[in-house]
């Protein structure tokens, strides 16, 4: 009889043991058939982010994939499966449903494009500061995000321009008149040069999310700056746009347009119209900077003064400030020959960064960059990309089709070889977001 309940006793307790080993193995398949799909839906989400397009990687550093839904749910189900088949684990997840999707992350959205422009800003501004601590030349090539690209920067020598006339004095008020109105429209010899003639402006990005071309890019700069006020991704993103982009003092022959930075500055359509409107922006800017200089110098006030006592039609202050102004117009419209020809206007006398003056051309358009709304910078941005890749490179592309990541929906049964409580198989899922960072 002992025997009898003994035996029972040590049945019971066997198949206690034995029901928590089951357990324990189950808890354990769980966790590793979790792991793997995690694993092989990462290992996937990274080779489908590698179908990225090359000539908008190989020309401005930005990654972007085909957005079309259905092509990376089949391509993230063969990466899956290919990771999955042949494994010999006592664990074998297998993939029953995966479905992509890429909201949020569209090829229009400027907020998630932003990211990846700020951190190439960020790259190069850190360049610049290696530059000029003596150690670039050790980490140029990893600094660069763009030492793919096949073209090389050009140096333009100084042209040597004679300086701005002065003297205004036994002027009529006729004359004072019109040499004001001659110094305030200059002739800035306006050349032609390339335009988006060839191109669909309907199905570029500034069309597409209803970005105008400016009207007044001073005016509307004060606007965005009201509204959006100055943010450090300003700053980057117009250090990345002055390195990638052509411009007047380093035009390429490989992109649609010469002039790319001053088309992102003001959206027209040709180079001879942005080339306008930006010596427009350089003569105002400067004309506003040398009059605040003059009325400020006593020596060129005493001379003004002098000047206008021979005007007595006109009430003095009055003529002083015409006076003054035109000595500005005058020598800003010799300032702006000087920085469109290469040259250094410095923005604040003495002003340094390192052992450079600040006051180039490129200086003059990353400060006017800056000034711009961000959705703004960024959608004529990515005209440029687009209009290059798709009609100078020959890809098809377009940045509505396209994205910078997805999130990765895949269902996985569990299969495993050892006993289990809950039956031959479950199921599970994973979810993923993958994006270019």
């Amino acid at each position: 009889m002992n025997k009898g309940f003994s035996s029972v006793y040590v049945v019971i307790c066997l198949s206690a043991l034995v029901f928590l080993l089951l357990c324990v193995c189950e808890i354990c398949e769980g966790y590793a058939a979790g792991s793997i799909a995690e694993n092989v839906c990462l290992s996937a989400g990274e080779s489908v982010l590698s179908e990225y397009q090359p000539d908008l990687q190989r020309r401005y550093g930005v990654f972007a994939l085909s957005s079309y839904e259905q092509k990376l749910a089949s391509l993230n189900s063969f990466y899956i499966r290919h990771c999955l088949n042949g494994t010999q684990l006592l664990v074998r997840p297998k993939l029953t449903e995966c479905s992509v999707s890429a909201e949020g992350m569209e090829g229009l959205n400027t907020d998630v494009l932003a990211q990846q422009i700020d951190a190439l800003g960020v790259i190069l501004t850190a360049k610049d500061g290696l530059e000029l601590s003596g150690a670039a030349d050790l980490l140029r090539s990893l600094l660069d995000p763009v030492n793919n690209r096949e073209d090389e920067e050009a140096s333009q020598d100084l042209a040597s321009l004679p300086p701005p006339g002065d003297g205004n004095s036994g002027k009529s008020a006729a004359e004072l008149k019109r040499e004001y109105d001659d110094a305030m429209d200059p002739d800035l010899d306006i050349q032609e040069g390339r335009s988006l003639v060839s191109v669909r402006r309907e199905e570029l990005p500034t069309a597409l999310l209803g970005v105008r071309p400016s009207s007044s890019l001073l005016g509307y700069a004060a606007t965005a700056l009201m509204q959006d006020g100055l943010s450090p991704s300003a700053l980057l993103q117009a250090r990345y746009i002055v390195e990638v982009c052509s411009d007047q003092i380093r035009t390429k022959n490989d992109t649609i347009l010469g002039l790319e930075t001053e088309y992102v500055l003001f959206g027209k359509g040709s180079d001879r119209e942005n080339e306008q409107e930006m010596k427009t922006a350089l003569f105002k800017v400067r004309t506003a900077i040398d009059l605040t200089r003059n009325l400020r110098d006593e020596a060129k006030m005493s001379a003004y003064a002098a000047a206008a006592a021979a005007c007595p039609a006109i009430p003095q202050p009055l003529a002083i400030l015409i006076i003054a102004a035109i000595d500005a117009a005058v020598q800003a419209k010799g300032e702006v020959m000087i920085l469109c020809s290469g040259g250094c206007v410095e923005i604040v006398r003495g002003f340094m960064v390192g052992t450079k003056r600040f006051g180039t051309y490129r200086d003059y358009a990353a400060l006017l960059l800056m000034l711009l709304p961000e959705q703004t910078r960024l959608a004529r941005l990515m005209d440029v990309m687009q209009v290059n890749a798709a009609y100078m490179d020959g890809a098809a592309f377009s940045f509505r089709d396209y994205c910078y990541g997805f999130t990765l929906s895949a269902t996985f049964e569990k299969r495993s070889v050892l006993p289990q409580v809950s039956g031959g198989s479950r199921n599970g899922t994973v979810v993923q977001i993958h994006a270019y960072r």
